[in-house]
């Protein structure tokens, strides 16, 4: 059996051949009017974006020490824009105040507003400091 020879070929099946590419059909006359979709078929598209967003906040210690404010009379202005004398209330308008913080002190000011006819100062730059006269931190308590 000297002359016996084995020939091997391998199998080559018809599934592992790339396809034929798509025809598509031709595209309409586009004085006809009409709109043509077309697409190249369904394919996985895959984006390789990522986002991401990280946020904290160390919640510090403000203690207020001392505040300046001036005291005002706000009269009401009518639809007229006739100014009523007789009906008004006092108010404290913020100017400066000053904060202790663990990384030392901060001294806020605030803008001065436009001047109107219908406020009145009744006393400037009136200063308190915490824990005495009224409350320095902003909140009343009957």
């Amino acid at each position: 059996m000297a002359g016996f020879e084995v020939i091997v070929r391998p199998a080559v099946f018809p599934n592992i051949r790339p396809a034929p590419p798509r025809v598509l059909p031709p595209e309409d006359d586009p004085t006809q009017g009409f709109a043509v979709i077309s697409g190249s078929g369904g394919k996985l598209i895959d984006l390789s974006h990522n986002w991401s967003v990280s946020l904290s906040r160390q919640k510090t210690q403000h203690k207020e020490t001392t505040r300046q404010v001036d005291k005002e009379k706000v009269k009401q202005v009518d639809k007229k824009g006739k100014i009523n004398e007789k009906n008004y209330i006092e108010v404290e308008r913020l100017k400066k105040v000053r904060l202790e913080t663990p990384q030392g002190p901060i001294k806020v000011i605030y803008a001065d507003p436009p001047k109107a006819d219908n406020i009145e100062t009744i006393q400037s730059d009136v200063t308190r400091e915490a824990g005495s006269g009224g409350d320095a931190g902003g909140s009343s308590s009957p």
